[in-house]
């Protein structure tokens, strides 16, 4: 038992466990402070953005970090977009983008919220949201005159 080899081999294998054991703790550390700094996305205001007395429905459609903050992944935008049951599309005015199209989505089981669906360059649609619908509706009405 008091082998003079086993010392060394078994210091080496608890020296290689406890650099194991820091190395993930310290990928831990990395991810939460990634997920409390939330990178570029979560910094974007989104509700004062939409609810500002001075922000236009065309400046809401192309300021990059707003759509960026507020996309969801292609695949549920697809699924949103493709069933009939989802909600209503409502038709922006055509002078709102200079992308193409947009139309706010109307979800039949959540009156207060819509989501932005916008066409981008090559024909592809993203959707952005949850939104407030107040806040769309009082951007819509400017956008309309």
């Amino acid at each position: 038992m008091n082998d003079p080899q086993a010392g060394p081999a078994v210091t080496l294998r608890s020296r290689r466990r406890q650099g194991a054991v820091l190395l993930a703790g310290a990928g831990a550390l990395l991810v939460v402070a990634c997920a409390s700094s939330g990178g570029g996305a979560s910094k974007f205001d989104v509700d004062s953005f939409l609810r500002a007395s001075d922000s236009a429905l065309p400046e809401v459609l192309g300021n990059a970090a707003f759509l960026k903050a507020t996309r969801v992944p292609a695949n549920d935008c697809a699924v949103m977009l493709q069933s009939a049951s989802t909600g209503v599309l409502e038709d922006l005015p055509p002078s709102s983008s200079a992308r193409g199209p947009a139309w706010l989505l109307h979800p039949k089981d959540q009156p207060g919220q819509v989501w932005l669906v916008v066409s981008e360059a090559g024909g592809e649609r993203t959707c952005h949201g949850p939104l407030p619908a107040d806040a769309m509706k009082t951007l819509t009405d400017r956008a309309k005159g």
